[in-house]
Parts: C-alpha cells; sequence; structure tokens
C-alpha cells in the first residue's frame, strides 16, 4: 500500500460550501449540515485512508477558509504538501505551521501537480493531477485527474497506485 496520498479542495472552514454544492449539483457532495459537521467529515474521509506517520501528502490547493481551520489538519498524520490554491491567501507562516513544503505547479512521479488543470500545451507529455474543479472532471482528456475530496471515490484522498491506474485508464471515467 502506497504512502503516498492525494486530495483537494478540502475546504475546510467554509461557510457556504455545502450551498454552493447543493445549487451546483442538485444534491449534496460532502457530508454534514454545519461547517463544524462538514470539516469533521472530511476529515473522517482523509483518516479512511488509514494514513501513517509515513504518509506523504499532498494538498493540491483550497485546504481552509478559515485560518484556524488549518488546526484541523494536524489531526492527520504524516508529511503534508501544499499545492497552493486560488483560496490559499493566509501569510506564509499559517501554512508552514501545518505544511511541511508548499508551491506551486511542481512536477513529481511524472505527473504535473497543481491546483488548476494546466493547458493542454503545459503538459509536455505528463499527466496533471489537479483539484479546482470540485465535482466536475474534464469527462474528453484522459490526461487529466481530478482530486477534488467530492469527486474521488468514496469521498477520499487516493494513493500514489490509484492516481497512476485512474490515469492508465482507456476510458473516460463519467
Amino acid at each position: 500500500m502506497s504512502n503516498v496520498l492525494f486530495v483537494s479542495d478540502l475546504h475546510l472552514g467554509h461557510r457556504t460550501i455545502l450551498e454552493h454544492t447543493a445549487k451546483v449539483s442538485g444534491g449534496a457532495y460532502r457530508g454534514g449540515s454545519t461547517v463544524a459537521e462538514h470539516d469533521q467529515w472530511v476529515i473522517e474521509r482523509c483518516l479512511s485512508a488509514a494514513p501513517t506517520k509515513r504518509t506523504v501528502w499532498w494538498f493540491l490547493g483550497d485546504v481552509a477558509m478559515e485560518e484556524e481551520a488549518l488546526l484541523l489538519l494536524d489531526a492527520l498524520p504524516g508529511r503534508k504538501m501544499l499545492i497552493l490554491g486560488n483560496h490559499d491567501l493566509f501569510p506564509t507562516a499559517a501554512y508552514l505551521r501545518h505544511f511541511e513544503w508548499l508551491g506551486g505547479t511542481i512536477k513529481r512521479y511524472d505527473v504535473w501537480l497543481s491546483h488548476t488543470p494546466l493547458h493542454p500545451l503545459e503538459l509536455r507529455g505528463h499527466p496533471n493531477v489537479h483539484g479546482h474543479c470540485h465535482h466536475h472532471n474534464l469527462r474528453d482528456d484522459l490526461r487529466y485527474l481530478n482530486c477534488a475530496i467530492e469527486w474521488l471515490p468514496d469521498n477520499q484522498p487516493i494513493t500514489l497506485e490509484q492516481m497512476r491506474e485512474l490515469l492508465s485508464r482507456e476510458e473516460v471515467i463519467p
């Protein structure tokens, strides 16, 4: 089993994420009916991936909307890396209390890791593992893998092996 996990768009502390996903999708893609319940659901879904202290987490942006909500990430064992997203706007020092590394787009594991999907001309022969699109998927292009928590199977982070398997598929997943 892999010690590398990928997930994005946790939106911890987001007061309107549940309303937004219900309006956009016509249904609930996230758990909970309050901010606290939602945040607990997110942490439980992350813990369901069975991380250990040797786990390397790749959070692909938009982890928290309130700085205090970053504290919830301390419940997740392992090393935490953050690709900054469009909602990750706190001072760098706030993130460095919870993450070992933070930055922008980076190539690791022979894929591009980013928050937003990269332009196809920028892929240069490598797939793109990203977030930002929430429950939407780039349905017509097998080079992209959306790791938003509401899109992932069972709403839980995926392992390196799962990521590679999903990227090797021959049909687009609806």
